[in-house]
């Protein structure tokens, strides 16, 4: 189905301009959307695990480790402490991760439900929409774990993996550089194979929580539902994702130096979390939008 695409962007920023609560919602949603994480920079050097070398010359007039034996007892009792708030940190850190995932993965269908009772010409409000994708929880919730379980098998794969080779360097006669490689080796073939497959999921996403909130499927119902009228529509689909892509990365450029003066600036991180709320509701409300028409064709603007 053939859509217009400048009338359905319009149509997308009146609603949102119109009823600001979705910039709300939005805002929920985006609280879960970054997460990027970076790394040490630290480059490990294969010779590091080879310990039939002799130390190299740089490092030969480096002490060694001081006994644990002779630390005074008198530090046990901090060091207990100090571990167990780590471990109470990381364990609250998690469920307020996890707290964070629920409440946005419940926004997420608040919007399409607002969005959706506005465009066909009713009222909402954030308590409505909320509570309309507080009455489909639990089925958000199973569209929303799909996705990442191939990456939690990556995950765990690659840790047995590692956990493996490592044992079996204890055992045989092989240096750990050659079972690294064969453990690498595994590890990408797995990604290669399970990368696509979260890709997908991870598109068909958008399309199963609307199958759910506005059609009232299962988890699986809805994936199946999503899948058809993606596979039905993929030249718009292609489209419209390539102009959301397009749109990111203009807001990104527009925005480079206000972002990173608002990152920088504590004061200014709720202005920063109220435009990438917009965002976020501006491209949900342009996909329900656009499900509506296609599968509504008759009563759409083809």
């Amino acid at each position: 189905m053939k859509l217009d695409y400048g009338q359905l962007l319009r149509r997308a920023w009146d609603i949102i301009w119109a009823h600001k609560f979705l910039i709300l919602l939005g805002v929920l949603v985006a609280l879960t959307n970054g997460g990027n994480a970076s790394g040490t920079g630290y480059r490990f050097n294969g010779r590091d695990f080879d310990f039939d070398q002799t130390m190299p010359r740089e490092f030969e007039g480096i002490p060694e480790m001081p006994d644990l034996q002779g630390i005074p007892r008198d530090w046990g009792i901090p060091i207990a402490v100090g571990g167990a708030l780590l471990v109470v940190i990381i364990v609250l850190a998690i469920l307020l991760g996890l707290v964070l995932w629920v409440v946005a993965t419940l926004a997420r269908g608040g919007l399409i439900s607002g969005v959706d009772t506005i465009a066909a010409g009713g009222s909402s409000s954030f308590s409505q929409a909320f509570s309309a994708g507080l009455q489909k929880g639990w089925r958000l919730l199973g569209i929303g774990i799909l996705p990442g379980i191939p990456g939690l098998i990556i995950l765990l794969a690659g840790l047995g993996v590692v956990g493996f080779s490592l044992g079996l360097t204890q055992f045989l006669d092989v240096g750990w550089r050659s079972l690294g490689t064969g453990a690498l080796v595994l590890i990408g073939g797995l990604v290669c194979i399970v990368a696509p497959i979260a890709l997908l999921l991870g598109l068909l996403r958008t399309f199963a929580e609307r199958a759910c909130m506005l059609e009232d499927l299962g988890v699986f119902a809805s994936y199946k539902r999503g899948w058809q009228v993606l596979s039905s529509n993929i030249g718009p689909v292609v489209i419209l994702f390539l102009i959301q892509i397009g749109i990111t990365i203009a807001l990104g450029l527009l925005g480079a130096l206000p972002g990173v003066l608002m990152a920088l600036c504590c004061i200014l991180w709720p202005v920063l979390l109220v435009i990438q709320g917009a965002i976020s509701a501006y491209f949900s409300t342009l996909w329900t939008l656009a499900w509506s028409e296609w599968t509504t064709p008759a009563e759409g603007t083809a």
